[in-house]
């Protein structure tokens, strides 16, 4: 079951989540009625898509077995995936072995880069900062004399042809 969108209250659902506990005897942290104090952590996308890499790097590994099915049926075709799976893994191992391979590479040069992205804001930053304490202060304006109105000018004289 995935819990996205507008199609769940979250006030309802840590109710919920504390009924249950308080129905199995076990205490209830923090009920504050569902507002939050403190905002959350901001994610580095730096190290969260480094994190994704490395989770998914290994492309053997196959992702959690489930189906649209209940009951009975429902079990009886993720047993039947289950066992397509094991019989199937020394193919797939063999399909996929140069994935992984090219996914390990491309983790490691994304880690690199990563580190170098945050060389550079770094020395950026501390390059901002120099720059800042090295600036003057900027001199004051001057005044520029006003210009003479065009009928005040003297034309020179005609030159005859």
């Amino acid at each position: 079951m995935k819990l996205l969108g507008k199609d769940f209250s979250p006030v309802a659902v840590l109710s919920t989540i504390g009924q249950n506990l308080r129905a199995r005897g076990l205490a209830v942290p923090q009920e504050d009625d569902g507002e939050v104090d403190e905002l959350e952590p901001r994610i580095d996308p730096l190290s969260f898509n480094l994190d994704a890499l490395a989770e998914h790097a290994d492309a053997t590994r196959g992702l959690p077995l489930e189906t649209h099915r209940g009951g009975a049926s429902g079990r009886a075709v993720v047993l039947a995936k289950r066992a397509f799976r094991a019989l199937g893994q020394v193919f797939i191992n063999e399909a996929l072995g140069r994935q992984v391979v090219f996914n390990g590479h491309v983790r490691d040069s994304y880690a690199q880069l990563s580190a170098e992205v945050l060389r550079l804001r770094g020395t950026v930053s501390s390059l901002q900062a120099e720059l800042a304490a090295l600036k003057p202060a900027p001199p004051p304006p001057v005044e520029q004399p006003e210009p003479k109105p065009a009928s005040a000018a003297k034309r020179p004289p005609r030159k005859k042809s």
